[in-house]
C-alpha cells in the first residue's frame, strides 16, 4: 500500500460463506440467487449501448438476471455491477456474513466510518476509482482478465477534449506502459490509488470489492480533492466574484469527487479520535473482528498530522471559507494529537 503498486493476493476466499453458497460444480449457483436474493433489484450495464462514452444502465430483479445468464443470450451483453448487496441486506435486517474482509484490507477509514454513522457502505470500463481511493476485489466464482495503466500513462490515451476512450485496446496503442493480470478463482486483487484499470470477465464471474483509504494513500486522497477543486474553481471562474462562488464550488466538488472539504475533514477527525481513544486503552473492533496496534494506530495518528499542516496551508482554510466550527475543531485535534504521537 505504501509502495502504490497492484497486487494479486492467492487463495483469500476459502472460508467465506459466499464461496460454499454462491458456487455449485465451480459455476454460478443459479438456484441459490433466485431463491435468496431472486427480489432484489441491481443495476445492469447494456455493454453494446454506450451513451455519452459510457454503458447504458438499468435495472434488474437477480431473478431475471440469473435467467438472462443461464439464456446463453451472447448478443446481449448485460453486466450486473454495483450491486450494494451488503446494504439490500441490512435494510431488512439479514443476516451479511456471506464474506468477511481479509485481514490485510482491514485498515479501511471509508467503511470503518460508514459503520460507526450506519451509513451505507462506499463501494467496467477504464476508470481510476472513486476518491483516488485504494480498492480490492476479490474472486468468488469465475475468471478475470485486469488491466492496469500506472498513473500518468492514462493522459497518453485522452483525446482532443481530455476524455479517455471507453476501452483500453492493447492493439491500437504501441506507447503506453501497462500490465495485464488473470485473477483466478478465489484471488484477491488490490488495486492502487490512480490506478486506471479496466476488466474483462473470462467467463460468468463474481466478485465482491470495497473501495478504501488508509492512512497510507490519506495523502494521494487529499491531492486528487484539492487538484479536483481547483478544477472546478477554473470551470466556473466567470462567478468568482458572487457570494455564493465558494459554497457552489464545493456542492460540484462533492458532486463530482464524492467528499468535499467539510466531509473529508470530518472523516479524518473521526478517525483521528478513535485513534487517540486507542492509544489511552479502549479498544474499537473493527468489522467486528480486527484490533488495531499501537504501531498501526501511531502510523494512522501521523499520517492525519501531516494532512492537517496541508489543510491548514490551503487558501479555503486560510480564508476561513470552512465553518468556524470545523476550523476549531481541526486546530484542536492538531494539538491532541501531537500530545500523543511526539
Amino acid at each position: 500500500m505504501l509502495g502504490n503498486v497492484p497486487c494479486v493476493i492467492k487463495s483469500i476466499s476459502k472460508e467465506w460463506e459466499a464461496s460454499k453458497e454462491w458456487v455449485c460444480d465451480d459455476k454460478i449457483n443459479y438456484k441459490y440467487f433466485v431463491d435468496v436474493y431472486g427480489e432484489f433489484k441491481a443495476p445492469v450495464a447494456d455493454c453494446n449501448k454506450i451513451n455519452f462514452n459510457s454503458q447504458c444502465k438499468s435495472e434488474m430483479t437477480i431473478k431475471d438476471y440469473m435467467e438472462y445468464l443461464q439464456s446463453s443470450n451472447e448478443e446481449n451483453i448485460l453486466y450486473l455491477k454495483d450491486w450494494h448487496l451488503k446494504a439490500n441486506l441490512k435494510a431488512l435486517k439479514r443476516s451479511c456474513s456471506f464474506y468477511e474482509v481479509p485481514n490485510i484490507f482491514a485498515s479501511d477509514w471509508l467503511n470503518e466510518y460508514a459503520e460507526d454513522k450506519t451509513e451505507d457502505d462506499f463501494q467496467t470500463p477504464l476508470h481510476a476509482d472513486v476518491y483516488s481511493s485504494f480498492s480490492w476485489s476479490v474472486n468468488v466464482v469465475g475468471k478475470k482478465k485486469w488491466v492496469f495503466l500506472p498513473p500518468g500513462e492514462e493522459n497518453k490515451l485522452k483525446d482532443s477534449f481530455g476524455n479517455l476512450p471507453l476501452l483500453f485496446d492493447q492493439l491500437k496503442w504501441n506507447n503506453i506502459k501497462y500490465f495485464e493480470v488473470i485473477q483466478e478463482k478465489g484471488d484477491g486483487i488490490f488495486v492502487p490509488s490512480g490506478w486506471h484499470h479496466q476488466v474483462f470477465n473470462l467467463c460468468e464471474t463474481i466478485s465482491i470489492n470495497h473501495n478504501f483509504m488508509n492512512a497510507c494513500n490519506l495523502h494521494i486522497v487529499w491531492q486528487a480533492l484539492q487538484s479536483t477543486l481547483t478544477e472546478v474553481e477554473k470551470e466556473i471562474k466567470e462567478f468568482e466574484s458572487t457570494p455564493e462562488y465558494t459554497t457552489q464550488c464545493q456542492v460540484i466538488l462533492k458532486s463530482l469527487f464524492g467528499m468535499d472539504f467539510q466531509s473529508f475533514i470530518n472523516l479524518i477527525m473521526h478517525i483521528a479520535i478513535k485513534r487517540i481513544k486507542q492509544i489511552k486503552g479502549e479498544n474499537f473492533y473493527l468489522f467486528k473482528k480486527f484490533v488495531f496496534g499501537m504501531n498501526h494506530i501511531k502510523f494512522d495518528l501521523q499520517s492525519i498530522l501531516k494532512v492537517i499542516y496541508l489543510i491548514e496551508d490551503h487558501p479555503i482554510f486560510v480564508n476561513k471559507n470552512l465553518p468556524p466550527s470545523l476550523i476549531l475543531q481541526l486546530l484542536n485535534m492538531k494539538e491532541n494529537i501531537l500530545q500523543v504521537v511526539q
